[in-house]
């Protein structure tokens, strides 16, 4: 996965702002993870920085939106992105082997955070648990795989599975 260091040095009480609007970071990204997206408006972050006792507080929005393909009808999608989000990153954490990797490395003279690592996080955190292309998709037929959104087929509307469990003796819910 691409990675994008910021220095952390010399952050004001208050914390710095920070944007990101580097789109090739992103499709390199979902290259690497075998993800079929493609930016439909630039996916832009802006988060600020805010230095804490134990760590840095990271408060920002993510937006944009991206072409992916429907779930349900194999049609493309566009899913837009508004995700506000906040995350703490504990200097403690950057040693630790729990599993969990840290987005923060030590420098000599303080800390660096991996911006493309935390917002990759915070881009999936946005996304839906299904990519529809719209709410009232009627997807693909099992039967003979014409897409029900653009014209009706003649096929049973009982399922391979339905048909299946009443040859067994089990009965399914009408």
């Amino acid at each position: 996965m691409t990675e994008h260091w910021i220095a952390l040095t010399d952050l004001p009480a208050h914390g710095r702002e920070f944007s990101f609007a580097d789109q090739e970071i992103w499709q390199e990204t979902w290259r690497s993870f075998g993800m079929d997206f493609a930016a439909h408006t630039p996916l832009e972050a802006v988060f600020t920085v805010t230095p804490q006792k134990d760590g840095f507080l990271i408060r920002g929005r993510l937006r944009g939106a991206v072409r992916a393909i429907c779930d349900r009808c194999a049609e493309e999608a566009v899913l837009t992105i508004d995700h506000a989000f906040d995350e703490f990153e504990a200097i403690a954490d950057i040693h630790e082997d729990d599993g969990e990797e840290s987005h923060l490395r030590p420098l000599d003279a303080g800390f660096a955070l991996d911006a493309a690592g935390m917002l990759w996080e915070q881009f999936v955190l946005a996304l839906p648990a299904q990519v529809l292309c719209s709410d009232s998709c009627q997807g693909l037929c099992p039967m003979c795989g014409v897409n029900k959104n653009h014209e009706s087929c003649q096929c049973s509307k009982e399922t391979p599975l339905a048909r299946a469990l009443a040859a067994r003796g089990f009965s399914t819910p009408k």
